[in-house]
């Protein structure tokens, strides 16, 4: 397995939960309600504002790297079904967001919750649902 694949699909779920707002801007702008498509240069510049932000969003904070390991563990033990690492993920979202509200989480954490996460989807494979 590819797990290249499974750091681009985190980054890329990450992106678009921060990049939501930009994305919309740009889809709003290519819009048409005739079948000829827009000149693209109408939109050259909500096309910038979208990718600086994509550009901003694939910078991760040394302090999220852990975070970030047990996503992609997560993803590659669950065959790279995303939607089982549901709660990893958003651990990792919260760390890009608020650097300094992660960190104060990690003091306020006990020893039983920072031990090394164990991932075993194959004993309970019928146990997680994409929709539960």
């Amino acid at each position: 397995m590819n797990t290249k694949s499974f750091e681009v699909l985190i980054h890329s779920q990450y992106a678009f939960h921060r990049c939501r707002n930009e994305v919309h801007k740009y889809e709003d702008c290519r819009q048409t309600t005739s079948p000829i498509p827009k000149d693209p240069r109408l939109c050259r510049n909500t096309a910038r504002e979208l990718i600086g932000c994509y550009k901003e969003a694939e910078r991760m904070h040394p302090l999220c790297l852990a975070p970030f390991n047990d996503v992609r563990e997560c993803v590659f033990k669950a065959d790279g079904n995303i939607f089982n690492c549901k709660k990893e993920s958003q651990q990792f979202v919260d760390c890009q967001m608020d650097q300094e509200k992660y960190q104060d989480f990690l003091a306020l954490s006990t020893d039983k919750q920072k031990e090394a996460l164990q991932f075993d989807f194959f004993n309970y494979r019928g146990h997680f649902d994409k929709y539960s």
